[in-house]
């Protein structure tokens, strides 16, 4: 069985290491080349709004027949968005690549989603955590890497090897199942047209789009301010690359049993109130200005986003049907991407003109009024997972 989605895992931990690299790298670029923050927002941003596309026009084809090729095509894409990022040298080169790069994530996470979804039986909320654990492997591995080549070398070494090692990752996808037999070139319904549509008009599915929104956002804002916010606070390249280590690291050594969480207590109560705990930690990490302090409020903020993720994937899958399993994974990552694009777009912005401690509150409130308009909407309660038996075809059983 676990054989069906072990290349999923691989592809996801060598993709986010390389977008790790890009995310605690930020501050190097901006001494080199001169960027302004706001510079920086509009290279996070691009990730974001590019992922939106993709995942709104293109994740529903993994529901097709199309779900292996959306993966292979997300891997070439992410090599060259970093082997971009090597070359670049002026902002718009920079944007233009982190598009590239969040477009491949774009394409790669519904399809991968859907994988998982087709393969698990009951324990929905582990595997993910598992897919989840892979993408944290990634933000652990990836940042002390760049570091390393980094002083080995320059900036731009550590997107060379990261983008050649994403390449060799498409090895990994030769026994991955995302595809049914005959689902490619199927005459489609107009239901099938109008699944977005169909989707977004569920309670329960916005309810768990909403806390989806809320982590996203979160991380729209971090990109462009974590590492600049560090370096304002006397911390060099390595010790920002080591903060993102410490950041993640709790995240990948409970993610496993973060979904089984999950599974054990319903993904939905699991979700909100592990991302309602993050939101003070959220809203006060501008007002510390100590690197020691920040760095330890990451670990607990770390321990709740990998008992959220896992939590808000399973609860999107719970409240949609399975023939729509990569639709609405793939509608549930657009959401999240515009909302990380508004992040991104404001929170730079926002520091350069009013400082670190009303960014960082301003993003924790508006996680708050996320949190609690999905609450209202479908309050959550402890319930187990159950297993889905809609739409299961035999010969996607592993």
């Amino acid at each position: 069985m676990l054989g069906v989605v072990r290349g999923l895992y691989i592809v996801a931990g060598v993709t986010m290491a390389g977008v790790s690299a890009v995310f605690v790298l930020l501050a190097e670029l901006e001494d080199r080349y001169g960027l302004t923050k706001s510079g920086l927002g509009l290279i996070a941003g691009s990730a974001f709004a590019a992922a939106l596309v993709t995942q709104l026009g293109l994740s529903r084809y993994a529901d097709r027949g199309y779900g292996l090729l959306a993966l292979r095509a997300g891997v070439v894409m992410a090599s060259a968005g970093l082997l971009w990022f090597a070359a670049a040298t002026e902002l718009w080169q920079f944007v233009a690549a982190r598009a590239v790069l969040g477009a491949s994530v774009g394409l790669i996470v519904p399809a991968a989603r859907r994988a998982i979804v087709l393969a698990s039986h009951g324990d929905l909320g582990e595997r993910l955590g598992v897919f989840y654990a892979s993408y944290l492997a990634g933000f652990v591995f990836g940042p002390p890497i760049a570091g390393v080549l980094t002083v080995i070398a320059d900036v731009r070494l550590p997107f060379v090897v990261l983008g050649l090692a994403v390449a060799a990752s498409s090895l990994a996808l030769r026994n991955v199942v995302v595809d049914t037999p005959g689902s490619r070139g199927a005459p489609v319904s107009d239901a099938e047209r109008r699944v977005l549509r169909r989707l977004i008009t569920g309670r329960r599915l916005i309810a768990a789009l909403l806390v989806v929104v809320s982590f996203r956002y979160s991380i729209g804002v971090f990109e462009p301010l974590w590492a600049s916010y560090l370096d304002e606070l006397g911390a060099g390249t390595m010790l920002v690359t080591i903060s993102l280590t410490v950041f993640a690291l709790p995240m990948l050594i409970i993610a496993r049993w973060a979904g089984r969480l999950s599974d054990t207590y319903g993904p939905r109560l699991t979700s909100v109130l592990s991302a309602a705990a993050t939101v003070p930690l959220m809203a006060s990490y501008g007002y510390v200005g100590s690197v020691a302090a920040v760095m330890v409020m990451a670990v607990p903020h770390g321990i709740g986003e990998a008992i959220q993720s896992p939590g808000s994937q399973a609860a999107v899958a719970d409240a949609a049907p399975q023939r729509d399993a990569a639709a609405a994974q793939g509608l549930a990552e657009a959401a999240g991407s515009a909302a990380a694009a508004i992040g991104a777009f404001t929170a730079a912005p926002v520091f350069d003109v009013l400082g670190a401690g009303p960014a960082w509150l301003i993003a924790g409130i508006t996680m708050a009024i996320l949190l609690t308009s999905s609450a209202l909407l479908d309050p959550p309660r402890r319930r187990r997972s159950e297993v889905r038996v809609d739409v299961i075809e035999p010969a996607t059983l592993p």
